[in-house]
């Protein structure tokens, strides 16, 4: 049995990620519109319409961290498609081993969130290992806006390694991302 103030991390299902996608993306603008992220008002639809978009994708994932029925933050993330174009955009070459991809080989995190009262809790940490638990994947990546210092130091903690930073990008907010890896312990095939 659940207690009133427990916090639940759980994996949705499709129908339960469509109950949670108002919350998931009013939490999305609350975190994210606030120091030290860079926020545009225009950020606040896309990331509806991505939402909508990635949910219809085979294998999304989302998973949520709630108290009874509200939202305390959430983590999402799809198989990263062969095409999808991750590794284009660098500052710099990078190794040919590290940005092939083939079926199967990585999982994208694609956001995640956690509200600033529920943070220092290890929510956040929660939220990614039930992301990534059980994946098939080899490894795992995910993009942190550079001034998002805080950020980096605890993916870094939590095993991730920075690879690169991916940018100038033309029209995007910021123009700048660094990327992280992870590994999942997947023995590749």
């Amino acid at each position: 049995m659940i207690e009133p103030g427990e916090v639940v991390v759980e994996c949705c299902a499709k129908e339960s990620a469509a109950a949670w996608f108002r919350q998931v993306c009013e939490v999305h603008d609350r975190v994210f519109s606030a120091e030290p992220f860079a926020w545009v008002p225009e950020m606040s639809p896309a990331h509806e319409a991505e939402l909508r978009h990635l949910m219809e994708v085979a294998d999304f994932r989302l998973v949520v961290a709630r108290q009874r029925d509200r939202l305390l933050g959430y983590a999402y993330g799809h198989p990263l498609p062969v095409d999808h174009g991750w590794w284009g955009d660098f500052d710099r070459p990078l190794p040919a081993g590290l940005v092939e991809e083939w079926p199967g080989r990585t999982f994208a995190v694609i956001s995640l969130a956690v509200l600033p009262e529920w943070r220092g809790r290890g929510t956040g940490r929660r939220l990614m290992e039930e992301l990534l638990r059980d994946r098939a994947e080899e490894r795992a990546i995910l993009s942190v806006q550079p001034a998002a210092l805080a950020t980096q130091r605890l993916y870094r903690a939590w095993g991730w390694t920075k690879v690169g930073r991916k940018g100038p990008l033309v029209g995007v907010t910021p123009p700048c991302w660094d990327i992280y890896v992870r590994d999942l312990g997947v023995v590749p095939r």
